[in-house]
């Protein structure tokens, strides 16, 4: 039986250096493992800009039986970059083959077949490492280093995140990194580089988009300058300009091209369908048989402008709590509520996409355990969510369990009522003065209890 005393001594002992060398660990044991489609897709993307080129590129591709990429152009740079890494190394590699008898052929060819996707996973589990490293310095500055270890541990093991990066190859931890450094640094009032990190996370990848109304309603409370949003803008147009511009035709305005690419090529998806297998309001209501989702229901409104009333509604309740209660903890549950009011009543949303919600839930843990059975069933939900129609590992019991329609909507409203649930929780908050930790007038986080030395 592990006792108080065994505990105290086994966080004593416990250093983040050893925390993050876990992690890797498992992850990079885990990377060779199964690559997904999303990871041959990109395979191919980043294949076609390296011999094609990138003028006219999300106009023109169409081939090879991939469609037109569906993704920002941060995505597009980053599958090019892997697989310029990738033929660097296969250069070498192949000398060494060709004029070195001792080295293995055979590693030449594991290389030639899995080389390209290793790499194009690899970021993923880096940015699991640094998400890890991060939380771990955020709670030792709120809370204490027993805390802080207990989540970097958390997340060391968290099989979402481990799922999501180092088997199935999404971006998903970058943006969600990405996107929690922005709403950090917005809450520090550093504006040049919280608009930097959220450039990054939606140019990557659009997902993030949705924590916009958040993020206004963030500096409001903060009482931006002028001058403040003037700096941010011109640092938005710049920076979208000059990533733009390589893909742009010639003769068009770089930021025109980026907003139309964005509005007709990007944002609306490459699945315009009730739900793209995500457990959702729309899965409880037809199940996951594909159907698109501009049928037309009540009203004579279809089922999408329906979604984005729905989504309306919801932003507009969680915005209103925040700005009249600001403060941390409900900054945190706002990220949580408009990613899984956008999970649950938007359509064309894909089975990953509670994982926006997650993190920022398991920081609220630490805040409030009333949080806690919410997290664990919300981390549920998502397991399965990601496990099905993808059925990685085998386990014939799971997937014979995931192919029953009621189970399936069964799970979306139990995901309806965690949305409700937590909505419900922000909307009942008191209004009343922060309690959480504060900022410190040189930019620090200290809590009202403590100070940090």
């Amino acid at each position: 039986m592990v006792g108080p005393k065994m505990a105290e001594n086994f966080f004593k002992n416990l250093t983040l250096t050893k925390i993050i060398l876990t992690a890797l660990i498992i992850r990079l044991l885990l990377l060779p493992w199964v690559y997904h489609g999303d990871v041959t897709v990109t395979y191919w993307w980043g294949k076609f800009a390296s011999e094609f080129g990138w003028r006219g590129y999300y106009d023109w591709l169409n081939f090879g039986g991939y469609g037109r990429p569906d993704q920002p152009m941060l995505n597009i740079y980053y599958d090019w970059s892997v697989r310029q890494i990738y033929l660097f190394f296969y250069d070498i590699f192949w000398f060494l083959n060709t004029h070195i008898s001792l080295f293995p052929s055979k590693f030449m060819q594991w290389y030639f077949i899995n080389g390209n996707q290793i790499l194009l996973k690899l970021p993923m589990v880096f940015s699991d490492i640094f998400l890890i490293f991060l939380s771990y310095k955020f709670f030792l500055k709120i809370f204490n280093s027993q805390k802080a270890k207990i989540i970097a541990i958390v997340l060391t093991f968290y099989l979402p995140l481990i799922y999501n990066s180092a088997v199935w190859g999404s971006g998903d931890s970058i943006i969600n990194l990405f996107g929690l450094l922005c709403v950090y640094l917005v809450w520090q009032k550093k504006y040049i580089s919280s608009a930097l990190f959220f450039l990054l996370s939606i140019l990557y990848k659009s997902s993030l988009l949705i924590w916009i109304p958040i993020i206004i309603v963030s500096l409001i409370k903060n009482n931006i300058k002028r001058t403040e949003i003037c700096k941010a803008t011109i640092f938005f147009l710049l920076f979208i300009s000059l990533v733009s511009f390589p893909f742009t035709p010639l003769g068009i305005n770089p930021l025109i091209w980026f907003f139309q690419t964005m509005l007709t090529k990007i944002l609306p998806g490459a699945m315009p369908q009730l739900t793209a297998n995500a457990f959702n309001f729309w899965a409880l209501l037809y199940g996951l048989k594909p159907q698109l989702d501009e049928i037309i229901l009540f009203g004579g409104f279809s089922a999408r402008m329906i979604s984005i009333v729905l989504c309306f509604i919801g932003y507009l309740i969680i915005c209103r709590k925040l700005y009249l209660n600001y403060n941390l903890k409900n900054l945190l549950l706002s990220l949580v509520n408009i990613s899984l009011v956008t999970f649950v009543f938007m359509t064309r949303m894909h089975e990953r996409y509670t994982f926006p919600a997650l993190i920022p839930l398991l920081i609220l843990c630490f805040y409030d355990k009333k949080f806690i059975k919410y997290f664990v069933v919300l981390t549920i939900t998502h397991l399965l969510n990601v496990y099905n129609w993808w059925w990685v590992p085998t386990i014939h019991p799971l997937e014979d369990f995931l192919s029953n329609n009621i189970v399936i909507k069964t799970i979306s409203l139990t995901n309806l009522c965690i949305t409700l649930l937590l909505l419900f929780f922000n909307f009942s908050i008191p209004i009343e003065a922060d309690n959480s930790p504060i900022r410190s007038r040189n930019g620090l986080i200290k809590s009202n209890n403590s100070r940090i030395k």
